[in-house]
């Protein structure tokens, strides 16, 4: 069997040198933050180079397209969908398509049209 990681999202994002690290977090089922709402809990922790970040963040940038693309075709009426779509992704998306796309918003929020480019970042950060 293959072991699989269910993340309700990202809490911190950090990058020292060369190495970009992903805690991924749970909401807790038993604790609660000052709010009421479900305390969000460090689960695992991603650890890739910063080569290896910026093509995950190309593939993730694809799999945002792909998913405004189905949710527009979603709210579209029956008769304007097209009977088959075209994935630019070559796998099936492994997770369930929303019934609206995301909303991105704020400063760091890049354009649909081009991908999240960090600046500054070395090419090879170790010899």
């Amino acid at each position: 069997m293959i072991e699989q990681i269910f993340s309700d999202g990202i809490g911190t994002i950090s990058i020292t040198g060369g190495t970009v690290r992903f805690d991924l977090i749970t909401f807790s089922p038993t604790e609660n933050d000052a709010g009421g709402q479900p305390k969000a809990v460090f689960q695992q922790r991603i650890v890739m180079t910063a080569d290896a970040f910026l093509h995950s963040a190309g593939k993730v940038q694809e799999a945002v397209q792909v998913l405004a693309k189905l949710a527009a075709n979603a709210r579209a009426p029956a008769g304007a969908r097209p009977e088959t779509e075209s994935l630019t992704t070559a796998e099936p998306l492994p997770f369930a398509v929303p019934q609206q796309p995301p909303v991105l918003s704020g400063p760091a929020a890049p354009p649909a049209s081009e991908p999240a480019k960090p600046a500054n970042l070395p090419k090879r950060p170790f010899p």
